[in-house]
């Protein structure tokens, strides 16, 4: 049937006028959002929604009459929507980038307060530089001019210095003048005064000065010939003395290195037997059969063994050689401290008493028997 138009579209009128009072699209009634713009856009999604329900009802109204009317109304209609939803996303659009500009904007004017704050601060900075340089440039100045009073001072002192080398110069080639006219006058009054003896012995005939002369000068001849020998004999026998302390050195050096081998070996072989014994006897404390079982007989004829070898050391070959060599540096010692008594023998003082190394060369005599003694005792085994 076909309803009456004008009264459906006056009704739809109404029920429009109600929907948009009720909406408050007239009265600009603010809707909650996080900004006015955000008001605005739910203020038309609204008002588009009443829109779209009256536009509804105009079109089915009209498809009554003409269906091909409604038909591009319906069209019309969409395209009419399409057109406002890409308005609140634009919108959306727009304000982020606004948004982000404002954003971009405050942190731009941020770094230009941050820049001018440096700017102002590096501007006091450089005030306090400038200050410190002419404070430093007039300190500097200030040091220019003692320096040169300095170097002023030192030239005059140095021109002193000139002056009072030159006049000890002077005055050193005067005395230098007078010591040797000194020694001239020395040479002539002594050459006078032999040749005047002389005489005074060719006239009186004086043969026991002559005699006590020409003695007294070979005589001098002699020590100085004996002083040289004694000298030369010294020097080759210090020479024997010290390659045979060194050769002493080294031989007793190395028997002690034998020695000390030696014993650290037995005390290690030692402790090995001693620990497997006091395991061994642990182990019969603790077992229950009675008899020794053939693994510890065969322990124990090793360890007999092992002692056996190890007391080889103290006789036979190795003790003779160890006792040879202890010989053969004793023997050195002994030649060396003969020769250095013959060395200090040759230099008594007038009293007859050797020198003060001599009582050194004692102790070292000493105590070179009682290490002696000493390494006789650790070779035998008897320490």
């Amino acid at each position: 049937r076909k309803p009456s138009g004008r009264l459906e579209v006056i009704q739809l009128m109404e029920v429009m006028d109600s929907m948009l009072e009720k909406a408050g699209v007239d009265k600009l009634i603010r809707v909650t959002g996080p900004s006015q713009l955000h008001n605005a856009l739910e203020l038309m999604k609204a008002e588009q929604n009443i829109y779209n329900i009256v536009f509804h009802e105009l079109i089915r109204q009209v498809s009554v009459d003409c269906v091909e009317r409604g038909q591009l109304l319906s069209k019309l209609r969409q395209r009419y929507v399409g057109l406002l939803e890409r308005i609140p996303e634009q919108m959306k659009t727009l304000y982020k980038k606004m948004m982000a500009q404002r954003m971009v904007n405050r942190h731009i004017t941020e770094e230009l307060l941050y820049f001018k704050e440096s700017v102002g601060q590096l501007a006091s900075e450089l005030c306090e530089v400038r200050e410190h340089d002419r404070k430093v440039t007039k300190e500097a100045e200030k040091a220019q001019e003692e320096l040169a009073a300095a170097m002023h001072e030192a030239k005059a002192n140095a021109n002193l210095l000139e002056e009072y080398r030159e006049l000890y110069e002077l005055q050193r080639r005067r005395l230098e003048e007078q010591v040797l006219l000194l020694a001239q006058e020395r040479d002539i009054w002594s050459s006078a005064a032999c040749d005047l003896a002389l005489k005074i012995i060719d006239r009186n005939q004086l043969t026991l000065v002559r005699r006590l002369h020409v003695s007294g000068k070979t005589l001098t001849n002699v020590l100085k010939h004996f002083i040289v020998l004694l000298a030369s004999k010294d020097t080759g026998d210090l020479a024997d003395l010290q390659e045979e302390t060194e050769q002493f050195r080294e031989r007793l050096g190395r028997v002690g290195a034998e020695i000390e081998r030696s014993e650290e070996s037995s005390q290690g072989k030692l402790q090995i037997v001693c620990s497997s014994l006091n395991k061994r006897l642990q182990y019969f404390h603790c077992s229950d059969s009675g008899g020794p079982t053939f693994g510890g007989t065969v322990s124990l004829l090793l360890f007999f063994q092992m002692l056996k070898e190890d007391l080889q050391q103290y006789g036979g070959e190795v003790y003779l050689r160890k006792t040879e060599s202890l010989r053969s540096a004793a023997s050195l010692q002994e030649h060396w401290t003969e020769l250095g008594q013959t060395v200090l023998n040759r230099h008594r003082d007038f009293a007859g008493a050797l020198p003060p190394q001599h009582a050194a060369l004692e102790e070292i005599n000493q105590r070179a028997c009682e290490l002696y003694w000493q390494y006789d005792i650790r070779i035998s085994g008897n320490n």
